[in-house]
């Protein structure tokens, strides 16, 4: 007799950080749409996405939307996933220029 048991798997929504090794990911969508004159509704209906995912990406930077938000709004602008993410250093230079950092050397 072969005893079968059902496993139930609890979806759970993954986190994505936006700090790397390197420094932190930065959604650069703002400057595209803008760029190409495209409002962040807009790409709501042509990426088949709700309009506050877009309008969410669109205004917070340091929002990392999941893979597959990333792979509709790349396929429906026809871009790649590095024209909307970004790596920014962990010190900003303008930051270490007015701290005396970059002046002493360091």
């Amino acid at each position: 007799m072969i005893n079968k048991t059902t496993q139930y798997t609890v979806n759970k929504m993954p986190f994505y950080s936006s700090y790397t090794t390197y420094g932190r990911l930065v959604n650069r969508l703002r400057d595209l749409l803008d760029h190409r004159g495209v409002s962040s509704f807009k790409l709501s209906k042509i990426s088949a996405l709700s309009p506050t995912t877009t309008r969410k990406i669109y205004t917070d930077e340091k929002y990392i939307p999941s893979p597959d938000v990333i792979e509709r709004i790349c396929l429906s602008l026809d871009i790649q996933p590095g024209d909307i993410l970004q790596i920014a250093p962990k010190l900003e230079t303008s930051v270490a220029v007015c701290s005396g950092v970059l002046a002493s050397g360091l």
